[in-house]
């Protein structure tokens, strides 16, 4: 038989999971490396070191974007919307073609981009959130309007 105590203990339990991260069905944690590896290493190489000629270098040169909300909303823009046209990165021109990525949710975009901002660039800012994601989806921006953008953000 239960008691009183014990289901109102229960109920308490129930109600307050979600707001403590004990629900059931709470979603994992997304592993930004697993899908940096998995869709990003394709073309800008495992260690982000880039592939001249095809994909810049992500590894070393993003933390300048990285650590203003701009370069945050930025780079959520790219992961989105892809990239294409002239841009020039350590000191190389790349005439780019970056497909859009998304496919991908806003969690597993912000996930990979907080793995692109910590451990390829030793980041004190951070990759673009989910909710940055998610606005990115709803303005879009043209690529040449995000080359002119970048080349603002990196201008000494």
């Amino acid at each position: 038989m239960i008691s009183k105590t014990s289901l109102a203990w229960g109920t308490l339990v129930i109600a307050l999971a979600p707001a403590v991260g004990w629900a059931a069905d709470a979603p994992a944690a997304v592993d930004g490396q697993a899908i940096f590896k998995q869709i990003c290493a394709a073309c800008h190489q495992p260690g982000g070191e880039g592939l001249p000629g095809l994909a810049p270098p992500l590894a070393g040169t993003l933390a300048p974007l990285l650590a203003h909300d701009d370069g945050r909303r930025y780079m959520a823009q790219v992961l989105v919307h892809g990239l294409s046209g002239r841009i020039e990165s350590k000191g190389q021109e790349f005439n780019l073609a970056m497909p859009p990525q998304s496919a991908l949710s806003d969690a597993e975009l912000a996930a990979a981009a907080g793995y692109v901002a910590r451990e390829l660039n030793q980041s004190e800012g951070r990759g673009p959130s989910a909710d940055e994601v998610a606005a990115a989806r709803g303005a879009a921006l043209s690529h040449k309007q995000l080359r002119e953008w970048r080349a603002r953000l990196l201008k000494p």
